[in-house]
Parts: C-alpha cells; sequence; structure tokens
C-alpha cells in the first residue's frame, strides 16, 4: 500500500452476520473531580504510542509507558502519579533490541519487546539482559509475517492467553494479488512448542485487494482488538460500522452493528491528497471509528468515534492527528453489544489515543496541545465515572 503516513495497521473477517443492535440512551460517561498527574522528564514527550497500566503479583498498580526518544519504559505509581523507576534497554550488542514499538509486561523480569525490524519479539529482563528471542518469521504452514507493533493507537496490545501468545499483523503485501484475503490479522504463538499459526479469520471487504496497492491515507485499514472475559477477541475497523466478535474456543466469528449517532457509514476517501500536510489534514478530518475497549470493571466496552471536522485554518495537521484529532465520542456497549449509550467529548481538549480502564473508571488525558490547562512536562489524566441514567 502506498500510505503517506504509514500510522495505522490492520486486519480481518466476515462470515456470521447478527442483525442491527438495540441502541437506547440509558448510560453515559461523566466527568468526575479527579485526576492524576505525571511529571514527565525532559527526554519524554507527549507523543505517547504505547501506554499500559499493569498490576505485579502483589497487587501494586502501575502506569507504564514507553519513550519515544530513548529505548525505555516509564513506570509510575497509577495512584499518585509518583515517578517509579525507567527500564532501559540497549540498543545494540549482546542485549540490544534496536527499535522497538510498544511492549507487554508479564512482570519486570519478563517484559516482550517487538522489533520494529526484524519479526522477532525480544523477551527482556529489567535490568536490560536478554532473556531469549521469539523468532515471528512465518507461520508453520509458511505465510511470511511482518514486523509488528503492541500500541495504544491503533489498540492492539500482545494477548496471552492458555499459554499462548497473540500478536497482530497489518497488511502484507508479500501474499501477492490477494492480500486482503490471504494476510492474517494476528498471528498464535505457542511459544513452549515454538509453533505459529495464523488466527483463523482475514480482514473485511473494505478495499478490495487491488485498491490496496493504489494511493492511499495509510489509515483505511486500521483496526483495534480487545479481549474480553468470555475468551472472546472484538475487533473494530476504522472505517466499518460493524465489530466482529471471535470465540478462540471454537472460532466462531459474529458480525455486529455498532453505529455510532454522530457519524454516518465512514467511507474511505477517493483521490487522497498524497503531500504530507495535505494527508494528514485529511486523516484528520475524515469521519470514522477508532479504539475499542473492555471495561473489566464494568463489563461495558467503549468504542472511540470520529466526528467529521473542518480544519481550514488550522495550521499543525500532525500534532491534530498526533494528539488525537478535534471531535470525537465514545460509544458504550454492554456485554451484549447493545449500545447503552454515547458521550460527546469537547473539541481540542482530550487526547482520545490516551486512556487507560481503572477499578474506579475511565481515565482520559486532558493533556491536548490546545487545552488552555497545557504543559508539556505534564501527562494528565482525568476520570470520567459510568452512569446508567435509567438504572432502577
Amino acid at each position: 500500500m502506498k500510505n503517506i503516513i504509514g500510522i495505522l495497521g490492520v486486519f480481518i473477517l466476515a462470515i456470521s452476520c447478527s442483525g442491527g443492535k438495540k441502541e437506547s440512551a440509558d448510560a453515559g460517561l461523566e466527568l468526575t473531580e479527579d485526576s492524576v498527574v505525571y511529571l514527565l522528564a525532559d527526554n519524554v514527550t507527549l507523543g505517547i504510542k504505547a501506554l499500559f497500566p499493569f498490576i505485579d503479583k502483589d497487587g501494586h498498580e502501575y502506569l507504564t509507558f514507553q519513550n519515544q526518544l530513548e529505548p525505555e519504559i516509564c513506570v509510575y505509581d497509577l495512584q499518585s502519579g509518583e515517578f517509579v523507576k525507567s527500564i532501559f534497554f540497549d540498543r545494540e550488542g549482546a542485549n540490544g533490541v534496536g527499535m522497538f514499538g510498544g511492549y507487554h509486561i508479564i512482570d519486570f523480569d519478563e517484559i516482550y519487546l517487538p522489533s520494529l525490524q526484524q519479526s522477532k519479539v525480544f523477551v527482556m529482563e529489567e535490568s536490560g539482559k536478554k532473556k531469549r528471542e521469539i523468532i515471528t518469521e512465518k507461520t508453520d504452514d509458511g505465510i511470511p509475517l511482518l514486523p509488528f507493533g503492541a500500541i495504544t493507537f491503533a489498540y492492539r496490545p500482545i494477548y496471552f492467553n492458555n499459554g499462548k501468545m497473540y500478536i497482530p499483523q497489518n497488511i502484507n503485501m508479500r501474499l501477492g494479488n490477494k492480500v486482503m484475503e490471504k494476510s492474517p490479522v494476528y498471528v498464535v504463538v505457542d511459544t513452549v512448542k515454538n509453533v505459529l499459526s495464523p488466527f483463523p479469520i482475514k480482514f473485511p471487504p473494505i478495499m478490495s485487494s487491488d485498491d490496496v496497492t493504489k494511493p492511499s491515507l495509510g489509515n483505511e485499514l486500521s483496526y483495534s482488538c480487545c479481549l474480553n472475559d468470555k475468551d472472546q477477541f472484538v475487533f473494530s475497523f476504522f472505517f466499518d460500522e460493524d465489530i466482529y466478535v471471535v470465540s478462540l474456543q471454537d472460532g466462531e466469528m459474529k458480525k455486529i452493528k455498532v453505529k455510532s449517532r454522530y457519524i454516518d457509514k465512514p467511507a474511505i476517501k477517493e483521490n487522497p491528497p498524497q503531500d504530507f500536510d495535505g494527508a494528514m489534514k485529511a486523516s484528520s478530518e475524515i469521519p470514522c471509528y477508532g479504539n475499542l475497549i473492555y471495561d473489566k470493571y464494568r463489563k461495558v466496552y467503549y468504542r472511540f468515534v470520529y466526528l467529521k471536522a473542518d480544519l481550514d485554518g488550522e495550521k499543525n495537521y500532525l500534532n491534530i492527528w498526533q494528539y488525537g484529532r478535534k471531535s470525537f465520542s465514545i460509544m458504550i456497549l454492554n456485554e451484549d453489544f447493545d449500545v447503552i449509550g454515547e458521550t460527546r467529548f469537547p473539541d481540542f481538549t482530550y487526547i482520545s489515543t490516551l486512556h487507560y480502564i481503572g477499578k474506579d473508571g475511565l481515565y482520559l488525558s486532558d493533556s491536548h496541545y490546545k487545552n488552555p490547562s497545557f504543559d508539556e512536562n505534564k501527562l494528565r489524566f482525568r476520570r470520567f465515572k459510568l452512569v446508567h441514567y435509567n438504572k432502577k
């Protein structure tokens, strides 16, 4: 795909289909007075691409994120915002990891770093010592695989389930003239037997394999993936109002319509601009869906929605994109994937791509560079509580 931006990636399927879901306004997200502020070091910017909460074996909660400028994971106390430590890695040498994109922490002495340069995952200790490498060059049936990132936007982490590791993939142009039909969305890695197999689903027909080779914005096939408590993966493609629910037990897939009240069916932009500023502007204006995340504490899903925007007169389209665009809403889905509410957020206030689920609510960063309270040295999150309006 000849993309200008190369910021996102994606993949998946289509088969079984359930009808449109019930929509109501039974729930919403309400801003509380609670906030947490994380002070950033001088060499850390707000351009964070991978941010994950982590609970250690003693139950202590941390907020972690990758420094985009250095090979470092920053660790903070989730509740107080106090800095705890930095975990540094070597770029080169016996323990070198090169450039890595995102991470997954099992514990501080078992950290998984996906390489952006090679098809492999480094398993590291907190000291920076390399424990082992997991080679992910191809599946057992010969499908070549790509290097990948485990990032927050689009939200596609590494997952572990029942002794297996699940890693995301992008559209793979090495698969010939049927890349949409052949590219795996995730790959299942048996780390004990060293067996790799493609996830049993492919991309939905958002684009044809022919269209993938044409000029594009680079985000048309972006997707998000979350894992719920029922051993189901739930996929949200940015230019598809349907979501896809896949059981890890039997491979059954359900296609469910989940439409926002704020946008029509998202449409891929035809003849997109090929200059950088024009591409960034178009990417930040076009209506589409975004991350879908699971709130295990309240048993609901949050699906981010990007509203159509007019950015004529704005100056820095790259900043607007990196700080989560101008206008967005969050849809709320119950366990049956019914839409029970949708909350719209004020323009240019929150970074829609920086969020995490806490025991007491959804946390969104309001460190948007257009927010009057913006401070480049502070990463601040505001707590939103889920409110059920019609609960008896």
